[in-house]
């Protein structure tokens, strides 16, 4: 679908642990999702700092990081701004177990309910369309705890809802958030 969806997890979950970062890759994307549908222009600094903390730029491993976290960074706007649908969402790959990916996504919208914060979007303020009713999901998803059975296929069915779910849902957002300023068509006299 995008390059999101072939950014390397592990790769990058590995790395922030070595920068001893304050967030794993999941919060991180859903960080730079919610932040990108609050504000009309995304602060890379503000978002890498908010990941890495004040001044951790300066060990190797930190350089690894930004540099993974920048490439993430461009694609990820890149394919929100892109009316393609062509976002995806930063989970672990579909061989990881299911209560690892299920916190991922509960770590995933955590990040992102605190990128709208960032931006500026509070549950208390004016909201438009479904942007309340989004916000109240994605806190449920990110506070729910999941216990699986790993032979029971609905499961992973209903996991993959929820990712789905969660994937339009933050197009939804950033669309009611920053709606197109489209004129509407002149009617024939």
């Amino acid at each position: 679908m995008n390059g999101t969806s072939t950014f390397d997890y592990a790769g990058l979950e590995t790395a922030l642990l070595a920068a001893e970062a304050d967030c794993g890759a999941a919060e991180s994307h859903g960080l730079l999702c919610g932040i990108s549908s609050a504000a009309d222009k995304v602060d890379m600094a503000l978002w890498l700092e908010q990941i890495l903390g004040e001044g951790n730029n300066l060990s190797a491993a930190a350089q690894t990081c930004q540099e993974m976290l920048k490439e993430l960074f461009d694609s990820t706007v890149l394919h929100l701004g892109d009316g393609d649908l062509g976002l995806d969402l930063l989970l672990p790959d579909e061989d990881a177990p299911l209560a690892l990916r299920s916190k991922a996504l509960g770590q995933w919208c955590q990040g992102f309910l605190y990128g709208l914060a960032l931006g500026g979007v509070s549950e208390d303020g004016d909201l438009p369309g479904n942007v309340p009713e989004i916000m109240r999901d994605f806190y449920e998803i990110s506070h729910t705890g999941f216990d699986h059975d790993p032979d029971d296929e609905s499961e992973e069915v209903a996991y993959m809802e929820i990712v789905e779910y969660v994937r339009m849902s933050v197009l939804l957002c950033r669309a009611e958030l920053h709606p197109l300023h489209v004129q509407a068509p002149e009617r024939p006299h």
